[in-house]
């Protein structure tokens, strides 16, 4: 297993570019989903912002699902770089955001980020009064594996600690459940069986079944209340209530 190098403020560079491609080729149920899950949470926002937009698989899917087109915030140059030929408008951080927003969305992105409070409490200062903030994370430490080694995780999370997090910076909980039900199962056999991302033959096939087979079935065990239970996943729905 090849250990990635994880994001900061003075390494900018991504070590999962390799996964968000083959991702963008092959899971595009799944990122239709998410994007469904997001859009529905803040559905009526005009002025949309993406926290750690990758190379913009989710905001081009969540222009072409609800005509709103989001700007985006992507440290890495080269990712920034494909999301503004694919047309968007994307910053290097927070800091060069002066603008604010009805909503944020940020999907598996503050795993990767060391300090995440701070992140938090950062994107609070983006939002409009009464904005919403939709937070996607890989949850359960007990889930860590070589492959969020390789793609420079800090951590995956726990419902309470999430949560945590997010009220201590000022929000207030909305919604806050498991996703992907099934994919814990799956990504519990990814650890067992160790991530080399060397080797690459077969992946984007078992991506292809992950996306047209597991996550369909996942998808109604999340609707019977295994959402409530455990998932791979967590997506937490918070408001800026507060000044």
């Amino acid at each position: 297993m090849e250990k990635g190098q994880l994001q900061s403020e003075n390494n900018t560079k991504y070590s999962g570019e390799s996964e968000l491609l083959l991702a963008e080729s092959n899971l595009s149920g799944y990122n239709k989903d998410i994007v469904r899950k997001i859009s529905g949470e803040i559905s009526g926002s005009i002025n949309v912002l993406e926290f750690g937009a990758g190379i913009g698989t989710l905001a081009a899917e969540y222009q072409r699902a609800t005509g709103v087109k989001p700007e985006c915030v992507e440290l890495d140059a080269t990712q920034r770089q494909v999301i503004i030929d694919r047309g968007f408008i994307c910053y290097t951080s927070l800091y060069e955001v002066n603008d604010t927003y009805d909503a944020i969305y940020t999907s598996n992105v503050l795993e990767h980020i060391e300090n995440d409070r701070e992140a938090i409490s950062q994107l609070k200062t983006k939002l409009r009064k009464n904005g919403i903030l939709v937070i996607y994370v890989p949850a359960f430490m007990i889930l860590f594996s070589d492959l969020d080694s390789a793609v420079g995780h800090y951590r995956r999370y726990h419902k309470k600690e999430l949560m945590e997090k997010v009220i201590n910076s000022g929000f207030k909980i909305r919604k806050c459940h498991f996703v992907d039900s099934v994919g814990f199962i799956a990504w519990l056999y990814i650890k067992f069986r160790g991530y080399d991302r060397k080797e690459k033959s077969g992946e984007g096939k078992s991506m292809m079944i992950y996306d047209k087979v597991v996550y369909p079935i996942s998808k109604i065990f999340d609707l019977v209340g295994f959402r409530y239970l455990f998932g791979k996943n967590i997506m937490l729905v918070a408001s800026n209530d507060y000044e």
